[in-house]
């Protein structure tokens, strides 16, 4: 059963991407990957709503949007970012972060111009301001279909995870967008998966994103 709602259709990948495109760094690979888990969730009618922590201009956030939002089950997006650019580093995210501080500043306009393109139904949108360990305790979610880390940095994956893992029912997916490229990223999610005593397999989807699901 198709359980995204009949109207209006939503669009086709090539669509959604060009139209995406614009407001994101992530390439057509991973916006692919996105579009394909947001079709999961209705199609394999996993429970929750749709996280994103990182949102910049909100072009992946579009790409979530478009089908959460028609979703009969009701589905919340919630977007999640400080705005004010990329926070402060820690050693084990290498020699190349520092130079990111402060950069990457996401655009709330723009994110709420993309959304509209999309024809996102913005009643079901969360746009939370702030910095993660700020904003994440006061959060009312109580479960999580798809969740989307465009968090870069080791401290902020790692609470990511640890935030909204157990909120994942079997089933629900949980995407990484900087497992390959930066080092603090990886070295979160492999220590996750240790402490947790964890062993899904990561499905690369280039470089440097990768995802898994949760069975």
């Amino acid at each position: 059963m198709n359980v995204l709602r009949t109207l209006p259709n939503p669009l086709r990948r090539h669509q959604l991407t060009k139209i995406v495109q614009p407001y994101t760094l992530v390439g057509p690979e991973r916006i692919h990957s996105l579009y394909n888990l947001a079709r999961r969730i209705e199609d394999e009618h996993v429970p929750g709503d749709v996280v994103e922590c990182g949102v910049c201009n909100g072009g992946t956030a579009a790409v979530l949007g478009h089908f959460a939002t028609r979703s009969k089950r009701d589905r919340i997006l919630w977007l999640l970012d400080s705005f004010e650019g990329m926070p402060e580093t820690t050693p084990e995210d290498g020699e190349a972060a520092p130079a990111h501080i402060g950069k990457e500043v996401g655009d709330l306009t723009r994110v709420e111009e993309v959304l509209n393109r999309v024809d996102v139904e913005m009643q079901r949108v969360r746009i939370i301001k702030g910095w993660f360990q700020e904003i994440f305790p006061s959060l009312s979610i109580s479960q999580v279909a798809l969740l989307n880390i465009d968090a870069d940095w080791y401290k902020s994956v790692r609470l990511c995870l640890d935030t909204f893992y157990d909120l994942v029912p079997q089933g629900g997916f949980i995407s990484i967008d900087d497992y390959g490229h930066w080092p603090g990223c990886r070295q979160a999610v492999d220590e996750f998966f240790l402490d947790r005593r964890i062993n899904y397999k990561l499905h690369e989807v280039d470089y440097t994103a990768r995802w898994f699901q949760k069975l």
